[in-house]
């Protein structure tokens, strides 16, 4: 990721103007190509809703370490308790590993899983499986490095097993999810899991501290959740190694804490709503279209407003294809925008840039679509009036997807964004595509029927989208009623959802 800040922009313009932001991977033509679309946004003015968009005080501030732990959206993680990493007749302890200071932990954590079962706390037990389907090459090298005789804690035998005193309940807030990397963030479902359950904090412990816990606590901070490691509830086969990562999570990742504190906060919280219930999930759940349109945690997303894709002498009219349906939603689209950013929506400009020296699949669309949207071109700029004003945010696209191999979804986390309004071209691919994901990483999404179109040619399938994005994966309005609802906003005023 590349920022296109202040300090590179200033020399197109002679007035101090506000950082633009330009994500994705970008060579050199692309810069200068995104360095004339910021010049030609910062040369129009216009009032926007940007300082109501981030409270910026808001993330700044610090949480008590009682906020920090909340019974009600914590999380507390087990990682990877099991005996081939912590028995003398397990893998590491065979191989001459020390695992001495283990039980002494294991005692402790056994206590602090106690004191969460009692608080209502989330517990999360990560179990490492190695079979060989999901060792890699990289993988076995390290354990052949390490003298591990056959890969390490494989189904179904004792050393995958946690160890005595670390035993799962059947209850709604005891989960096990298998991982087969060091971080629980790869190839698992754990993001899923705690997304799902609103949880805010990870309280990590386990095995061992250098390896899966700071792997796991390092991805869980890249994430945005808040982290905690639990000193004396985490072991390594190395006394220095331990305190060395301790170091290092404390100076960057989160905060580090021992089990007696936690346990005396744990242990006083007061029976109450946590975030994992039912009950509690209905109440986060965004089910009136006048919650989900909250400007506080709405984006307005804008794919491919492109003159490739939107102009009469762009790439998609002048190879033959008639854009009228494109040209009729331009002004809905418009007022859209103009509404959401009186009403301090986040807004997101979404553009395509297909060129050669990005590998395309081998799909048939993709020898067409290299020729649309080449950076440098003035089919790949924006289109006038919807150019990105302020702190609006650009995601550079190198696939249908929106989502995919940007920070699209970094950004939408990073502001507490829940709901997207989806608008642009083409509804069957860039559009659906979009939508698609947004569902499977749990946004919500109003879909403005009448503000996302394709080339007339493919009507049918334009409609055929509509038909199965209203089914599944979003809500379709009409864009006045959206456009309604922001410019209302003070007469009926839309609540923030927990």
């Amino acid at each position: 990721m590349r920022a296109l800040g202040r300090e590179h922009v200033l020399q197109h313009s002679p007035k101090p103007l506000p950082p633009f932001q330009l994500y994705g991977r970008m060579g050199l033509c692309r810069q200068l190509a995104l360095l004339k679309l910021a010049a030609r946004m910062l040369r129009h003015e216009a009032k926007t809703g940007g300082d109501k968009m981030i409270n910026l005080e808001e993330k700044k501030r610090i949480l008590t370490f009682k906020e920090r732990i909340d019974p009600a959206s914590t999380a507390l993680v087990v990682v990877d308790v099991q005996n081939d990493f912590a028995s003398p007749q397990g893998v590491c302890g065979m191989v001459g590993d020390d695992v001495s200071a283990i039980p002494a932990m294991v005692d402790r954590l056994v206590g602090l899983i106690e004191s969460a079962r009692k608080a209502g706390v989330l517990i999360v037990y990560l179990r490492t499986i190695y079979d060989h389907p999901v060792l890699s090459p990289a993988l076995a090298e390290q354990y052949e490095r390490r003298r591990y005789p056959n890969s390490i804690c494989l189904s179904g035998t004792q050393g995958a097993a946690f160890v005595d005193g670390i035993a799962p309940r059947e209850a709604p807030n005891e989960i096990v999810i298998t991982k087969h990397r060091y971080s629980a963030f790869w190839g698992s479902s754990i993001d899923l899991v705690l997304r799902s359950h609103g949880i805010r904090t990870l309280v990590l412990t386990g095995i061992a501290t250098e390896v899966c816990v700071e792997s796991t606590a390092r991805d869980a901070f890249f994430q945005d959740y808040q982290v905690v490691v639990v000193d004396d509830c985490m072991s390594s086969f190395s006394p220095k190694r331990h305190a060395a990562s301790l170091t290092v999570v404390a100076r960057s990742f989160g905060v580090v804490a021992s089990s007696e504190q936690i346990r005396d906060i744990w242990d006083r919280a007061l029976p109450g709503r946590r975030s994992w219930q039912s009950d509690a999930k209905r109440e986060r759940a965004l089910t009136e279209l006048q919650d989900r349109l909250d400007p506080l945690h709405t984006a307005l997303l804008l794919i491919n407003l492109q003159h490739d894709f939107v102009d009469r002498t762009g790439v998609l009219k002048s190879s033959g294809k008639s854009i009228s349906q494109i040209e009729a939603i331009l002004p809905r689209v418009r007022e859209l925008l103009l509404n959401a950013r009186r009403a301090g929506c986040m807004i997101i400009h979404a553009v395509a840039c297909y060129e050669r020296s990005e590998k395309h699949n081998d799909l048939p669309a993709a020898a067409e679509m290299i020729r649309v949207c080449r950076p440098g071109s003035w089919g790949s700029e924006i289109a006038s009036g919807f150019e990105p004003l302020g702190d609006e945010q650009v995601v550079i696209c190198y696939r249908f997807s929106a989502f995919a191999d940007t920070a699209l979804a970094l950004l939408l986390r990073s502001n507490g964004i829940r709901n997207i309004v989806t608008a642009g071209v083409t509804t069957e691919c860039a559009v659906e595509s979009t939508i698609r994901d947004a569902a499977s990483r749990d946004f919500t999404t109003v879909l403005p029927t009448d503000a996302v179109a394709t080339h007339d040619a493919n009507r049918s399938q334009h409609e055929a989208s509509l038909r199965v994005l209203a089914d599944y994966f979003a809500i379709t309005n009409a864009s006045a009623e959206i456009t309604s609802r922001w410019a209302n906003r003070d007469q009926q005023p839309l609540r923030a959802s927990a």
